[in-house]
């Protein structure tokens, strides 16, 4: 057991997180989710046309 040194460091650096990165791991998925909600909206907008209502935009959290 005399194989620590006391000298190591405790844990490894991480590098700093760019200005539009997320530390958490659901950043791709959200992209995703940001992307088919404007796809829907976008269809919502085709469909609609020529309609006197614009397509409601709704958050989905």
């Amino acid at each position: 057991m005399g194989d620590h040194r006391s000298e190591a460091p405790h844990a490894r650096p991480a590098r700093p997180l760019g200005e539009t990165e997320k530390p958490d791991q659901m950043a791709d998925k959200e992209k995703s989710a940001e992307d088919r909600q404007e796809a829907l909206l976008d269809e919502g907008l085709e469909e609609s046309f020529p309609g006197s209502d614009p397509v409601s935009v709704k958050r989905i959290t």
